[in-house]
């Protein structure tokens, strides 16, 4: 079997460049859909939806990985580079008419994917840090309040001197 730029045999499928990265760029915008839902569940008060969501984002970035192996694979047996200039070297021998255009957008929608998934991880870093500060101000609430000594008895003081002590 001969394999050229158009045709080379990938787990027994011909990959076909201009189908497989109009296929990449719209598994990438669904991945931006996702984040975009994350973000918009972020900043609401209840965040118990995030959980269904993150397991779609994961099932999203499984196949945004399972394609871009499949785009590197075809490089490597070309002999190309498995970055963007091999990409572009791929595309430009093969001749693939809307395959350049749709590279260009894949690259636009993944640098977008990749700033909404940094806003993304900084809502969740401040998410994180005010349950942090909450739960500081409870656990030293709680202390202070001295419910119940270590003897369970009520205890009204945890620290401190109490009235007509010397």
């Amino acid at each position: 079997m001969k394999a050229g730029p158009t045709g080379t045999l990938l787990t027994g499928l011909t990959f076909n460049p201009a189908v497989s990265i109009a296929e990449e760029r719209d598994a990438t915008r669904k991945f931006i859909d996702v984040l975009e839902q994350e973000q918009h569940l972020l900043q609401q008060t209840d965040v118990s939806l995030l959980l269904s969501l993150a397991k779609e984002k994961a099932v999203q970035a499984q196949q945004l990985i399972r394609l871009a192996d499949a785009r590197n694979q075809w490089l490597q047996k070309l002999g190309y580079p498995r970055d963007r200039s091999g990409m572009e070297r791929g595309i430009t021998d093969c001749n693939c008419p809307g395959a350049t255009d749709a590279w260009h957008e894949l690259l636009q929608l993944a640098e977008t994917a990749s700033q909404l998934n940094k806003i993304n991880g900084t809502l969740i870093t401040q998410r994180l840090r005010y349950n942090h500060q909450a739960l500081t101000v409870l656990q030293a609430a709680t202390y202070t309040a001295g419910l119940y000594g270590s003897d369970g008895q009520p205890q009204l003081f945890s620290g401190g001197r109490q009235l007509g002590e010397g």
